[in-house]
């Protein structure tokens, strides 16, 4: 019962403060800027990290105003991907590498985006699970 109440308690509050997404339109677009858990971005997403935030929240924001990065894919791997790829750094470049390629091809000539990732753990049903997101430095921004 005190998991229940707790849990309730936390999407309440979460709730109040705004912290469970920002404003999207029906195509899932971002409609106002929002400041967000950087988890919580999704594929599309355009932010900037929040200064002094050490990367944990990011400013969502339409991607027709400034911003640093937009999200180019996302997924998770187990813990068996992980291993088998010799780490999370490896077996998230080689799971973003399509996705920023495709990214590349869209840029300006001369443009020369650079690719970052977000990552995060989770645990399901006592499995490790590697939640990540591809991340692309926006040269439209």
């Amino acid at each position: 019962m005190f998991a229940v109440g707790t849990a309730a308690a936390s999407i309440l509050l979460l709730a109040s403060c705004g912290l469970l997404g920002p404003n999207r339109d029906a195509d899932g677009r971002v409609t106002e800027t929002a400041v967000i858990g950087s988890t919580q971005l999704l594929e599309g997403d355009c932010f900037s990290f929040v200064e002094g935030s050490n990367l944990s929240e990011a400013s969502v924001t339409p991607c027709a105003n400034p911003h640093d990065y937009i999200v180019i894919g996302t997924g998770e791997l187990d813990a068996s991907t992980v291993e088998s790829a010799g780490g999370v750094q490896n077996a998230v470049n080689v799971a973003c590498a399509d996705s920023f390629a495709a990214f590349k091809e869209t840029v300006a000539e001369g443009v020369r985006p650079t690719q970052e990732f977000i990552v995060a753990t989770e645990d399901r049903d006592g499995k490790k699970i590697t939640l990540y997101s591809c991340l692309a430095t926006d040269a439209d921004a």
